[in-house]
């Protein structure tokens, strides 16, 4: 006997099968990365399913545009035309008029009927509609609308089936955004853990790796790939400390310290070494969980070796404090001496503890005396350095003081260096550089005074042998006149000589720099003469007095009168018309004022420009060996610097040498 199946079970399983079509679509898409499911897929084989499980002439999903109030068609079947989608926006009013824009309301099926009356209008077909909310929990993901020629005749079967496949459709939805949501919020998080500037890493309880950030990767120069799985210690700890921190890391994980924390040397895969300081934290219950450990690092490599660097450089520099043979002290804000070198020691005569820790004014000074501030403490703090000469009482002598701000990363101060160079020891060295150079150009010019003397004195011979042999010759008052007047020549030789050869107060006085000029050629003229050099002066006649030291200048301008003489002599050792030295004084004016301005030129054979940045240092000389002290340019720039001005050289190699002397007329 044959079971016949009745109509309602046929029925029940067209409904079951429509029903498992819609499952395995949401199957199928579930199984996508959450990025690439898409929703409208979904609903369409919604739609398709309904239609053919309840023969509707139309069926499509929707939704509402809360912020325009205006109708989302996302799928339908068979494909809307446009007449059907204006129909869809009218449908969708209604629903926002009975409903508000965010369908809170539409909580259970509509039923509507639409004749000639309605609002839809006549010529609508299919006449008869059912809309059902699509919502799980108090989520709302739209709707869907069925559009049928005949009235809607659910019964128990098509009405459970139609509850089951919207409830389908939501629970497909809100799973599908909260997976969405989960891996937005993974991708944030990995994001964060990436992006920070500290080596991650997650480490399960038997020691192996789970999880290596961004910052991990640059610097072991490991991929996430390449170590996951790996134990740990082997590939975060330099193999010489991989057993001692692999038994560390067992009893951490046996203890019940939740966090610790360590500095160990990592091996790169380069081969290289970097200092990392860890931080970990345990889980608890880390029986029942994946991650054991979570560990985050700090690479202190760059920090250890500039400690290493400030400690050496802090060493070196305490070295260079205590090696200056001039005072030096390191004062705070407050006036306290902080630190002081040896020199300030001897210098003020006392003890370290006698300094250290005192009022700065108290240990320079010998105290504040009448004032109630003390000069010295004005300068403390200020942003500038400020360099003044002052006598210090508490060092017994006269120092150019020089008081640095030590300014701090923040552009604050918080502490001053003071450096005190002794200019009582300062001017006596300077003072005996300068007369072992006068001596030696006194030196020089001895054997031409010797024969500029020696011709007056055989003249005063002969005028008086005569007078002697003729006492009643009528000429014999010519003679004497002569023997006064030679007399009077020899005292002007030996009274310049003497002025230039005797010491002399550093006080400037007015006065003619044609004197001085005519002077020094006076010193220098039988040795001009008798080497065949032509000697041409050319002296404005607007130049007016000079405010100078005139025994300093002669001795400048002997210094390059004899220097040009040599450069000469030596291209041109015979004499002939081409050995020259001419000199010049004009007036001339600056943007800093008025300043007289000496040239001497010479036709000698020049200056490399090898040599030529070092003629003003100290006894550097292109003379031979014992013609030369070394000291006559390096003084004579000193000299010019002193009095304010400037002197510089130009030079063409074997044909001329020019040196220019820029002196201000108001000198202070």
């Amino acid at each position: 006997m044959v079971n016949r199946i009745s109509k309602k079970d046929v029925e029940a399983l067209h409904l079951f099968q429509s029903r498992n079509r819609l499952l395995t679509a949401i199957r199928e898409q579930s199984l996508q990365d959450p990025e690439d499911q898409d929703r409208s897929l979904i609903y369409q084989h919604c739609c398709t399913i309904i239609s053919d499980a309840f023969g509707c002439d139309f069926v499509w999903a929707g939704d509402i545009d809360v912020n325009q109030s205006s109708l989302i068609s996302v799928a339908s079947t068979p494909k809307a035309s446009p007449h059907h989608a204006r129909k869809q926006q009218q449908l969708g009013d209604i629903l926002i008029e009975r409903f508000g824009p965010h369908l809170t309301q539409f909580t259970a099926p509509c039923y509507l009927q639409f004749d000639d009356d309605s609002k839809i209008g006549a010529g609508f077909w299919p006449p008869y509609c059912a809309v059902w909310p699509i919502a799980y929990q108090t989520r709302k993901y739209g709707f869907i609308a069925m559009h049928c020629t005949e009235e809607f005749n659910l019964g128990e079967l098509k009405g459970e089936f139609i509850s089951h496949v919207m409830d389908d459709l939501a629970l497909a939805i809100y799973s599908q955004d909260t997976t969405l949501k989960l891996k937005s919020e993974r991708d944030f998080n990995k994001e964060i853990v990436d992006t920070i500037q500290a080596l991650m890493v997650t480490i399960r309880p038997c020691g192996t790796i789970l999880s290596f950030n961004n910052r991990a990767e640059e610097v072991t120069g490991y991929t996430e790939q390449e170590i996951l799985e790996k134990y740990w210690v082997d590939v975060m700890v330099s193999p010489e400390n991989r057993l001692q921190f692999q038994q560390t890391f067992s009893k951490i994980l046996q203890g019940t310290q939740e966090n610790i924390n360590f500095m160990v040397p990592l091996l790169t895969k380069s081969g290289s070494q970097r200092y990392i300081s860890w931080h970990g934290s345990i889980r608890h219950n880390i029986e029942t969980g994946q991650v054991g450990l979570v560990m985050l690092g700090i690479d202190e490599t760059d920090n250890l070796f500039a400690g290493q660097q400030l400690n050496m450089f802090t060493a070196r520099w305490e070295k260079i404090f205590i090696a200056m043979q001039d005072p030096a002290l390191l004062v705070a804000n407050d006036f306290t001496i902080l630190e002081a070198n040896p020199a300030t020691f001897a210098a003020a005569k006392k003890r370290r503890e006698e300094v250290i820790g005192k009022n700065v004014c108290d240990v320079l000074h010998g105290g504040h005396g009448d004032l109630a501030q003390c000069p010295l403490e004005l300068l403390i703090g200020h942003q500038k350095t400020q360099i003044s000469e002052t006598e210090l009482h508490g060092l017994h002598g006269t120092y150019m003081l020089t008081v640095s701000p030590l300014i701090e990363e923040n552009g604050g101060v918080n502490a001053t260096l003071l450096l005190a160079r002794n200019l009582t020891e300062e001017e006596v060295i300077r003072a005996e550089a300068i007369r072992v150079a006068q001596l030696a150009a006194i030196g020089e010019l001895a054997s031409g005074v010797a024969h500029e003397i020696n011709n007056p004195i055989n003249g005063i011979i002969n005028y008086a042998q005569i007078i002697l042999d003729e006492p009643d010759d009528p000429e014999a008052p010519d003679n004497l006149r002569n023997i006064i007047s030679e007399g009077k020549r020899i005292a002007g030789i030996v009274s310049n000589l003497l002025d230039f050869a005797r010491r002399r107060k550093e006080i400037p006085t007015c006065s003619d720099i044609a004197k001085i000029i005519g002077n020094s050629i006076e010193l220098m003229g039988h040795l001009l003469k008798k080497d065949g050099i032509t000697c041409s002066i050319d002296i404005a006649d607007n130049i007016p007095p000079l405010k100078c030291n005139e025994q300093q200048l002669q001795q400048v301008v002997l210094n390059i009168i004899s220097n040009a003489r040599y450069a000469v002599n030596t291209r041109f050792p015979e004499p002939c018309k081409k050995k020259k030295i001419d000199i010049k004084a004009v007036l001339i004016n600056k943007k800093e004022g008025k300043f007289i301005r000496l040239t001497f030129t010479d036709s000698g054979i020049g200056i490399v420009p090898e040599i030529r940045n070092r003629l003003f240092d100290p006894f550097f000389s292109t003379k031979p060996k014992g013609e030369g002290t070394g000291l006559g340019l390096s003084i004579s720039h000193g000299l010019i610097r002193d009095h304010g001005g400037f002197i510089r050289v130009q030079s063409k190699p074997g044909e001329w040498t020019k040196f220019t002397i820029d002196l201000p007329l108001i000198f202070q």
